[in-house]
């Protein structure tokens, strides 16, 4: 049996990765701080772990994983820019720490989850190959990230760097309210009946559902196509802050209201993806449209928002 380790295993899409790779048989052991364990998570082998600490690495001599996945990060934009060193160490310094030690393990693949914010701002579908302009600091690590992953290849080791856009769905943290926007505008609407946005409505984002970023994410496993290269995971539509805000008020059938609090420094006003290289070189596509998943985002967080 192949065995699989998930580097930040117990956040949103880590717990959603871990137990899709279970279903398809794969051992899989997580590797996160140890506060951020919950009961789901018995079912994985779970090491406590830090990835900010090299020494922290040593916890897998005993062990040889076929693939590794690293999603360890700081991924609130907000965050980054009040405390930019916590980026630096999480997601630059970690990253580092990951090819320093899995460089020469013998390891087939290497999974990273980078970010849109790679990107910057941009009025068409962002493919690949545009340029990268990051606005933030967390932008700006997961892009200086991408620069160690993609250094695996000189030994060996087959790497996939997913740009993730804005992914959403059961499963996300929705007492935290500075980080995933469809999560926060769901959370302020179910709790307080008002909303709070940071900047215009004209504004816009590709929000992507957590199964179909699961489904990618796993893709490279089975699909050397995907192996040594950079892929936009998202939907290819466009979404402004109105729609998005319309269609939660919508279906919460509440009176909600909702108002412009002022945006922050390093948030991108829009940005959406070019998913035709990965549509052309592999079976993989977004199959959930961002009305169904809403649907059954908001049923989830009836049950889980107190």
């Amino acid at each position: 049996m192949e065995k699989v380790l998930v580097i930040g295993g117990a956040g949103f899409i880590g717990t959603a990765l871990s137990k899709k790779l279970k279903d398809l048989k794969y051992k899989v052991d997580i590797a996160d701080l140890k506060s951020k364990f919950k009961h789901q998570h018995k079912e994985f082998g779970c090491i406590g772990f830090d990835v900010r600490d090299y020494s922290s690495f040593s916890l897998f001599d005993r062990e040889h994983y076929t693939h590794v996945y690293n999603l360890a990060a700081q991924t609130s934009g907000l965050v980054s820019q009040e405390e930019p060193e916590v980026d630096v160490d999480t997601n630059l310094k970690g990253t580092f720490n990951c090819y320093r030690y899995f460089k020469d393990k013998g390891i087939s693949n290497f999974i990273y989850t980078s970010s849109m914010a790679v990107y910057g701002d941009s009025n068409i579908a962002i493919n690949e190959e545009h340029d990268l302009n990051p606005k933030s600091n967390y932008g700006l690590s997961k892009l200086a990230s991408e620069v160690y992953v993609k250094a695996l290849a000189d030994c060996g080791v087959n790497y996939t760097i997913a740009r993730l856009f804005n992914v959403y769905g059961p499963g996300q943290d929705f007492s935290n309210l500075k980080q995933g926007m469809l999560s926060i505008f769901l959370a302020q609407a179910i709790q307080k009946e008002k909303i709070k946005i940071t900047g215009s409505l004209d504004r816009y984002r590709d929000f992507v559902f957590i199964d179909d970023v699961v489904d990618f994410l796993i893709s490279p496993l089975a699909e050397s196509c995907l192996r040594n290269d950079v892929f936009n995971v998202g939907t290819g539509r466009k979404t402004t802050v109105k729609e998005l805000v319309e269609g939660i008020v919508e279906k919460l059938q509440r009176d909600i209201l909702y108002t412009d609090i002022g945006g922050h420094e390093g948030d991108q006003f829009g940005t959406y993806a070019s998913i035709e290289k990965a549509q052309k070189v592999s079976s993989w596509f977004p199959k959930t449209s961002l009305e169904k998943g809403l649907d059954i985002t908001i049923a989830h967080a009836k049950e889980v928002i107190k």
